[in-house]
């Protein structure tokens, strides 16, 4: 019950940041309000369905990865971004795009890191995840050129930094 009360305050206060300003006296942001808070209820119930406050452990060390990931993530995307512009604008026929499939094995345990790094991969420009084979545990991985499928080892490294058992 603990970890729901923090969770929901954590949102709560995440909720006002963003919003900028609360004045219940306005009807307006009052509707707002109350809409901000029946959402972190939702997020916090639907936290609880999946498991997610029980499952992973110690929320707050998670919480505390995840922030380093996060910016690590951005910039991720930002250098993929101009690496796809230049192949896509390159005249020079080896810096151009080289399509390929790459079966990339992991060593995830959660399912929530799994979807995380499923995900990321999809996120970066210049690579898609086709599919997620829990049974060999893989994962196929569409990339535009062999740089950018590379690049997924430290993605992987990074995820797997995220789970709360190592």
């Amino acid at each position: 019950m603990l970890r729901h009360l923090v969770l929901f305050f954590v949102l709560l206060g995440f909720w006002v940041l963003l919003s900028g300003q609360v004045d219940l006296r306005d009807t307006h942001q009052l509707y707002l309000s109350i809409c901000g808070v029946v959402s972190c209820a939702l997020g916090t119930w639907l936290a609880a369905r999946i498991g997610f406050l029980y499952d992973e452990g110690n929320v707050g060390r998670v919480a505390i990865r995840q922030i380093t990931y996060l910016p690590w993530l951005a910039w991720q995307v930002v250098v993929s971004n101009f690496d796809v512009a230049r192949r896509v604008w390159s005249f020079n026929p080896r810096k151009r795009i080289e399509p390929h499939l790459v079966r990339i094995p992991y060593e995830i345990e959660s399912d929530l890191a799994l979807a995380i790094y499923a995900n990321s991969i999809t996120l970066t420009p210049g690579t898609v995840t086709v599919l997620v084979d829990t049974e060999k545990k893989e994962v196929l991985v569409y990339a535009l050129s062999k740089v950018s499928a590379a690049g997924l080892k430290d993605m992987h490294d990074r995820v797997r930094n995220l789970e709360v058992d190592r």
